[in-house]
């Protein structure tokens, strides 16, 4: 075992200097970067070595059975003490291991023509605003007792103040101890997008005393907008859900403990990794019967657990340097596919701080910066994002607008001379190799990054020595998570990295521009009061957009010309005010690395595109054990 600690050591050495003499060279003028992969384009990146099994994910053969055969994949939730049994407590059961917890009413896919497959739900119809959702029978949480209707309305109940669907739903009721009806003021499609997404996770037994406060608050603390058409909390409703958050929150359950709907329970744990066993009353046997969630850790961590080949399967994310090491390493037993992530990793800039209230700042720093060059440096997976910083991905652009409309958009592609002259515009100047204001000031920007996540840390640090050679006075700032997490809530902020502007969950320009202006916490608008809508005006234009109501009427609308007007409107406005530059469009790579796990059948020459391979790893997973897509060979 000695040696063999010993040897991974060593290889990591190795491939670390390696991957410093890469990244310490200068040539940025001289490098091809014309390789850099976009989505519309297949990916280098993305093809796969030649593998057992010639690449092929479903194998064939019997399932395996054996109770003690371990799966073992990537989770990222807190390590103890803080980790806890709360599903709202952000050290809680997180959207990482949930899939695995808990389980849905309908998986989604935007892929195959967008569709929602049961899970949970028998079946469901839409018709007239009116969503009606019959469960399956005899179905029961872990400690045995039946899941019914009525926990299917306290996990509603739990998420007011916390979900859109009650921004559009009028009401929720029992039909009977299987079914349940809402009742929507809207018709749009997306109606299905909001209340599906969330995994039951709330039994009564456990909840009901918090789901009857937030119920009234439903029921009377909520006012219809006419013009929007869209409910709003009351002041008082808006305090007393503060109060009952917080109540929530002092809730934290032993994750042993935890009442579970979906295929696996908690089973112990340590700061390393948690252990899962089977739900013994889950609605269907399980073909792997243990789960083994394994924490990454700094990057270095991971990379060893990989080379020692501790995972079943993972998605983490590795250096270019250490993803080639990995791939040349298990090129004759590891099997990998690039899965898209509707996903979208960039910088914003705070609006509401000097000097990154200035426009023309903002643009500069964008055209200041090589993008080419930092998605060349990031994980694998990495596709150039939007440079045009609609706030929309690249991969819906062609969905979403006319032909030639992106062309008519101000691009902030690298282009040292613009950056130049966006600021001479506005009287700044060099001094001393340094940009300073009007005032002859040079201003100090920080720029915040998380230091043990590949694509942050890696871009984050590049592109600060960038902006540092370009004249501007960086302030480079790692972080670790918690810190980079309390900072980006706050108002000292300036330059972050962060994931926004995504479409995960709705595969839909509304989700993406939501976000956008209205629901980070992150970006640098100001948080919106009660009724209050977000009026941003072009810097260029003058033109005053009233976003709130555009976003209502893009989530309403079912005609696709009109959705696409929307769409381009709201990118024109983006564009110009360019609060934040998209970089990467992500996409994670799924390794297999057991010759003997079975999977759903899968292409692997190219970009996933299907129901199965989309989404975060252990969603998946979920997938495929409702379809027994996923179990071991004899």
């Amino acid at each position: 075992m000695k040696s063999k600690f010993k040897f991974v050591s060593l290889f990591l050495i190795l491939v670390m200097v390696l991957g410093m003499f890469s990244g310490c060279s200068n040539k940025s003028e001289e490098t091809d970067r014309s390789g850099v992969d976009t989505l519309d384009n297949s990916s280098q990146q993305a093809e796969v070595l030649p593998q057992t099994h010639g690449g092929t994910f479903k194998l064939d053969g019997e399932p395996l059975k054996d109770d003690e055969k371990v799966l073992t994949t990537l989770i990222n939730a807190d390590p103890p003490p803080a980790f806890n049994g709360n599903p709202f407590d952000v050290a809680g059961l997180n959207w990482s291991i949930q899939p695995l917890m808990f389980d849905y009413l309908c998986f989604f896919s935007p892929y195959e023509e967008q569709k929602f497959t049961t899970s949970l739900l028998e079946n469901y119809s839409f018709e007239d605003k009116v969503l009606t959702m019959k469960l399956k029978d005899n179905l029961k949480w872990s400690d045995g007792s039946p899941l019914t209707a009525d926990d299917i309305l306290t996990n509603f109940y739990m998420y007011v103040g916390r979900s859109t669907v009650w921004k559009y739903a009028e009401k929720i009721e029992k039909v009977d101890d299987l079914t349940v009806k809402i009742e929507y003021v809207s018709e749009s499609p997306l109606v299905l997008n909001i209340t599906f997404v969330q995994p039951i996770m709330t039994p009564a037994k456990v909840y009901k005393e918090w789901a009857d406060q937030y119920k009234e608050i439903a029921e009377t603390g909520r006012v219809l907008n006419e013009k929007t058409n869209t409910y709003a909390y009351t002041e008082e409703a808006n305090k007393k859900l503060g109060e009952i958050n917080n109540s929530v929150l002092e809730f934290k359950p032993d994750p042993e403990d935890v009442i579970c709907s979906g295929p696996y329970v908690i089973d112990g744990g340590t700061t390393s990794e948690i252990l899962f066993k089977a739900n013994e009353h889950f609605r269907k046997d399980l073909l792997v019967k243990k789960v083994r969630g394994l924490r990454p850790g700094e990057m270095t961590a991971f990379a060893t657990a990989l080379l020692e080949e501790q995972y079943t399967m993972e998605n983490g994310g590795l250096s270019p340097d250490m993803s080639a090491q990995i791939d040349k390493k298990f090129a004759d037993s590891m099997r990998k596919v690039f899965v898209p992530e509707l996903a979208q990793i960039g910088y914003s800039f705070n609006v509401n701080k000097y000097p990154l209230d200035i426009p023309e700042v903002r643009k500069a720093i964008c055209t200041a910066v090589d993008h080419k060059t930092l998605v060349s440096i990031a994980e694998p997976g990495s596709f150039l994002g939007d440079t045009k910083n609609t706030g929309l991905l690249p991969s819906l652009h062609d969905s979403y607008t006319k032909e030639g409309f992106t062309d008519t958009l101000t691009d902030y592609s690298y282009n040292p001379q613009k950056a130049e002259e966006y600021l001479t515009s506005i009287g700044w100047e060099k001094v001393n190799g340094k940009w300073a204001n009007e005032k002859g000031e040079v201003v100090k920007i920080t720029l915040a990054t998380i230091n043990s996540w590949p694509s942050f840390m890696l871009t984050g640090e590049a592109m600060a020595t960038m902006l540092t050679e370009f004249g501007f006075d960086i302030d480079f700032k790692p972080m670790e998570f918690g810190v980079w997490n309390d900072h980006t809530k706050g108002d000292d902020k300036m330059i972050s990295c962060m994931f926004l502007a995504g479409a995960a969950t709705y595969a839909h320009p509304w989700e993406s521009y939501n976000d956008y202006y209205i629901t980070s916490v992150r970006t640098g608008w100001k948080p919106l009061e009660a009724g209050e809508d977000r009026i941003v005006t072009a810097p260029t234009s003058n033109k005053e957009y009233n976003v709130s109501e555009m976003l209502n009427e893009l989530f309403n609308e079912t005609n696709g010309d009109r959705i696409n007007e929307i769409t381009q409107e709201l990118m024109t406005l983006t564009n110009d005010v360019c609060a934040y530059m998209s970089l990467i469009e992500k996409a994670a790579p799924l390794r297999v690395h057991d010759n003997n796990l079975s999977l759903a059948e899968t292409s692997n020459d190219k970009m996933q595109k299907n129901y199965y391979y989309y989404g975060n790893i252990n969603n998946m997973y979920a997938k495929m054990i409702n379809d027994d897509e996923v179990y071991f060979v004899k």
